[in-house]
């Protein structure tokens, strides 16, 4: 009989290692915290506002998770927030705010607290769009996921409404 409850411990402590471990990545990596939605089927960038705005981000990101915010700081909920590859257009100086060809790699709508999350990407340059609508400006970010040796901060992108 005492063999019998020495197993059943171990059996329940190897459980709680893993959830204890399970629980840590999920904290680690903000598993948590992004609850954003999925567009609807064949939804496109919303083209609102009168103003390309165009970011190069400065460092590289191990993953792209982050919050939408308007110019003041709120957040900005259901933000179409879009993953494309080929984002070397927007370097071009000759670029006009034309459409480019590009692949859609992956979309989501921010949360209330304007999240956003796509964490299986590897590591490349992509262009993050956010849209939103109607005199909302479109903002193209160039960036980088490093997910070696990428900084584990949150992508903050700010939107602005068109003048």
């Amino acid at each position: 009989m005492k063999s019998g409850k020495r197993k059943t411990f171990v059996v329940l402590d190897i459980v709680s290692v893993a959830a204890c471990a399970l629980f840590s990545a999920a904290i680690l990596l903000g598993g948590d915290d992004c609850k954003c939605r999925r567009p609807e089927k064949g939804e496109e960038t919303h083209w609102g506002g009168n103003e390309m705005i165009v970011v190069k981000e400065g460092h590289s990101y191990r993953r792209l998770t982050g919050t939408i915010t308007m110019h003041d700081g709120r957040p900005l909920e259901s933000a179409l927030v879009e993953v494309f590859d080929s984002p070397d257009y927007l370097l071009d100086e000759s670029w006009h705010g034309q459409p480019h060809p590009q692949k859609k790699l992956a979309a989501c709508r921010t949360s209330a607290g304007g999240k956003f999350c796509f964490r299986h990407l590897s590591s490349g340059v992509y262009e993050l769009r956010s849209s939103i609508g109607n005199g909302w400006n479109v903002t193209h970010v160039y960036i980088e996921v490093d997910t070696k040796t990428g900084s584990d901060k949150d992508v903050q992108v700010v939107m602005t409404m068109g003048t």
